[in-house]
């Protein structure tokens, strides 16, 4: 695929947020289960691996952490509703999911007024006064069951309290499940490197609440084992295809995805539902390629996922009405943070962007899930974020955050009405 130099340069700076990596070496002969899967660790360390492919070379780590920065937001705006554009798309291809008598397919986005920033929709987060859409009035209800889950990274190991005391502080503020960036459990996956201790408290309750992740094509045959001896409910099938994070993760083309994930799609899995390719861009170009080229695979997907980082609310709705305006399928946003650059929002107004943006995204009606990026503990600056706009549901002994007390009170959760 052809990039300007533009976007080269987008995407560069995007990547400059990141910490400098460390290698630890590893190798891989083949696509099989036992094949090296690597993981960026958001505080340093990098575990790489290698092998060949028909469709994509080069080094391949499973990335840690994905919000990009400013610079990717700015990109998904201007890719816009011209990220299909020259595509034979039968569009919508389907309604899965009821359409809100607030929607149509042109999908009417909530019109806010931000306040006390420049006033521009962009949701580039480059904000660095006022990241609430003043317009939106913060509020608390009830959310549906399953509809507050978050996300594991590979640095989750180093809170003292993972995973037992974490895991049980998120579900008492109503937590349903969580994503990690691995298609095994925890333990047999290298890249979370936890402790003795650590890999005997995966019990069944944690590993119950796992999304699995096929992360790559690398993973594909392992998944189809999966499938056949331990189906889990949901699958969602590669992680930000569409993207390299610092030249070491993989990227894989939209067409030749859709030809290895065929073997997938095609195994028996009447108890396991598809969730889509989780693209840095979900609205480019990316996944109009892949469904085009997959044959009407799309109804095989429960869902389309969606990764947001974005500290305004207003930028956040944006991509989620034009990302349903597009397919008409229920979305899951498998990731969702404000941490990136230009984010300045505080513990406060923190829980003020929470309680606004949750009530807006179930009033949309189809977004059936959101993952909330983090549910470690991680006192690192994110994306460029000034170190308030930490997204950490919890401490580092398992604690709450004032941002789970939020996101649980944006769903009617306190401690003394939590369910698991």
């Amino acid at each position: 695929m052809m990039l300007s130099l533009f976007y080269v340069f987008l995407l560069l700076a995007a990547g400059s947020n990141a910490s400098p990596c460390r290698l630890r070496s590893g190798n891989s002969t083949s696509s099989s289960a036992t094949a090296a899967k690597a993981a960026l660790h958001p505080n340093g360390n990098l575990q790489s691996g290698n092998w060949t492919s028909s469709s994509t070379t080069g080094a391949k780590a499973a990335p840690h952490r994905d919000g990009h920065g400013s610079a990717a937001v700015i990109q998904n705006q201007k890719l816009g509703t011209q990220a299909n554009a020259g595509l034979d798309l039968p569009l919508p291809y389907s309604q899965e999911s009821p359409s809100p008598s607030s929607t149509s397919a042109s999908v009417a986005t909530p019109s806010v007024a931000a306040s006390g920033s420049s006033g521009s929709s962009s949701g580039s987060g480059s904000s660095t006064t006022s990241d609430i859409s003043g317009s939106l009035t913060p509020a608390s209800g009830s959310c549906p069951q399953g509809f507050l889950n978050t996300v594991f990274n590979t640095n989750a190991g180093q809170s003292s309290g993972f995973p037992s005391a974490t895991w049980t502080t998120l579900t008492d503020y109503g937590i349903d499940s969580w994503i990690g960036f691995s298609l095994e459990t925890l333990d047999k996956q290298a890249d979370y490197d936890l402790s003795a201790t650590q890999a005997s408290q995966l019990n069944g309750s944690f590993n119950k609440g796992q999304i699995p992740i096929v992360m790559d094509h690398t993973y594909i045959d392992a998944a189809v084992e999966l499938l056949a001896n331990s189906p889990p409910p949901y699958l969602e099938l590669y992680n930000e295809p569409d993207f390299s994070f610092e030249n070491l993760t993989l990227t894989e083309d939209a067409a030749p995805s859709a030809s290895d994930l065929k073997v997938l799609l095609d195994a028996p899995h009447p108890n396991t539902k598809f969730i889509s390719p989780a693209l840095m861009n979900a609205n480019g170009p990316w996944l109009g390629e892949f469904f085009q080229a997959c044959d009407g695979c799309i109804d095989q997907f429960h869902a389309i996922a969606l990764h947001v980082y974005n500290p305004d609310p207003q930028g956040v709705l944006d991509q989620i009405t034009q990302l349903y305006g597009t397919w008409n399928k229920t979305i899951w946003i498998t990731e969702l943070s404000p941490a990136t650059a230009g984010c300045a929002l505080t513990p406060t107004t923190m829980a003020t962007y929470i309680s606004t943006l949750v009530p807006e995204i179930l009033k949309l009606g189809y977004v059936e899930k959101i993952f909330w990026n983090s549910g470690e503990s991680d006192s690192t600056p994110i994306n460029g974020a000034s170190a308030s706009c930490s997204p950490s549901l919890t401490n580092s002994d398992g604690s709450f955050t004032p941002v789970l007390q939020a996101l649980g009170a944006a769903c009617g959760i306190n401690p003394g009405t939590a369910t698991s």
